[in-house]
């Protein structure tokens, strides 16, 4: 079941970078530079798409367009339903991993 919180976790707890880790070759071209992670945009295709830390969300400073986890995949040709699928098994990897690395980590993330 899709619940906000679920949207809310995926949108914002979820590393973009990861997404974008994740989708490989499929994905866009994506680069650290100056202290931020950007990519290529999925709408004009420059590498003006920059990731804010604080919120998760990306923002292209060529087009104007904004994108979230959930953006990428369906921009990617996924629909909505399996998109929101696979961020949540991705999520939940992430937390598993993030909970192996420093197992005080683990009881904030559940």
């Amino acid at each position: 079941m899709i619940t906000k919180d679920l949207l809310r976790e995926i949108r914002n707890d979820l590393p973009m970078k990861l997404t974008i880790q994740r989708l490989g070759r499929y994905g866009p071209i994506a680069k650290h530079s100056d202290g931020y992670f950007r990519f290529q945009c999925p709408r004009c295709s420059e590498l003006r798409a920059t990731v804010n830390t604080s919120n998760n969300l990306a923002h292209c400073f060529s087009c104007g367009e904004n994108f979230n986890n959930i953006d990428l995949l369906t921009i990617q040709g996924h629909d909505f339903l399996p998109a929101v699928d696979i961020l949540k098994n991705w999520l939940e990897d992430y937390r598993r991993d993030l909970g192996r690395s420093n197992p005080s980590a683990q009881s904030v993330a559940k």
